[in-house]
């Protein structure tokens, strides 16, 4: 067993490990695609910090 066999998914397709894609994971044996862009897009990031910094400033 690999190293990223219990944190990667692996293609419904044909069973390889998938790796990270911007849009969410890609096969590179198949070239099947699993888009979570529309996941990504969904995430509220928070805004931007406007307090001190840890060092007093």
């Amino acid at each position: 067993m690999g190293d990223l066999d219990g944190v990667q998914p692996h293609c419904p397709h044909c069973g390889t490990v998938m790796i990270d894609d911007r849009r969410g994971f890609w096969c590179e044996n198949c070239q099947h695609l699993e888009d979570h862009s529309a996941e990504f897009d969904a995430v509220v990031l928070p805004t931007e910090f406007d307090g001190p910094s840890i060092q007093g400033g």
